[in-house]
C-alpha cells in the first residue's frame, strides 16, 4: 500500500474520507461484509492472534508454553458473502479468517507450539511471527519466556523462569509449566465505509 487513499478510495474521491468501523471476535463466528465496505473499496485489516500452547505437565522439566503468532494483514473484499472465522483453542489452535469466500484472502495465525528442552526454543518457531516461546528450566538451564507481541503471544512461564503465569482470555499467551492451557486466539477486522 503505497498512499493512504489505497485504503480510503473515498477519501481519493473527494468523499471527505470513510468512517472507520471494527468487529472484534473472540470466539468463533461469522463477519459478514456490508454493501457499503465493498463500494468503498472493500480494504479491510486483520489483527489476529493464534492461540497459545499449553504448559508441559512434566513439573520437573518445568516448560511453559509457546505463544501463538501474533500479525497484523491486509486483504480485498469483493462480495458480501459471509467469511467464517475460527478463533484459536487454547492448546495451540490456529486462528483463521476465510476471506477467500469474500473474494478476498485466506489469513492463518498459528498457533503455539510446545518446548522439547531449552536447546530447540528457536528454530521451532521461525514461522511463528511475534509469538514468544515459552521459559524452560530443563537439565538446569533456566530461560525465560519471550515476551511476544504487545501483550499478545507471549510465552509460558516456570516455576524459576519470567513468563506470563495466567494466560488471560484472547491473548494467545503461553501456559505456564504443569499443563496450564494456553490463553485462546483473537481477531479484529478494521475497515472504513
Amino acid at each position: 500500500m503505497a498512499n493512504l487513499s489505497d485504503f480510503l478510495p473515498a477519501a481519493a474521491a473527494g468523499g471527505g474520507g470513510g468512517i472507520p468501523k471494527y468487529e472484534e471476535f473472540t470466539s468463533s463466528g461469522t463477519f459478514t461484509p456490508t454493501q457499503a465496505l465493498i463500494d468503498a473499496g472493500g480494504r479491510i485489516s486483520l489483527f489476529i492472534v493464534g492461540a497459545g500452547q499449553s504448559g508441559s505437565s512434566a513439573t520437573a522439566e518445568g516448560i511453559g508454553g509457546g505463544g501463538g503468532e501474533v500479525k497484523f494483514a491486509y486483504t480485498t473484499l469483493t462480495s458480501t458473502n459471509p467469511i467464517t472465522v475460527t478463533i484459536g483453542a487454547s492448546s495451540g489452535g490456529s486462528t483463521t479468517f476465510a476471506g477467500s469466500s469474500g473474494g478476498g484472502d485466506d489469513i492463518v495465525a498459528l498457533g503455539g507450539v510446545g518446548v522439547v528442552n531449552s536447546n530447540d526454543r528457536g528454530s521451532r518457531y521461525d514461522n511463528r511471527l511475534g509469538s514468544g516461546f515459552g521459559a524452560s528450566h530443563y537439565t538446569n538451564q533456566v530461560t525465560s519466556a519471550g515476551t511476544g507481541f504487545m501483550g499478545y503471544g507471549a510465552g509460558g512461564s516456570t516455576r524459576s523462569a519470567g513468563g506470563i503465569r495466567i494466560p488471560a482470555a484472547n491473548s494467545g499467551q503461553g501456559g505456564g509449566y504443569n499443563g496450564q492451557a494456553g490463553g485462546s486466539g483473537f481477531l479484529r477486522v478494521t475497515w472504513f465505509e
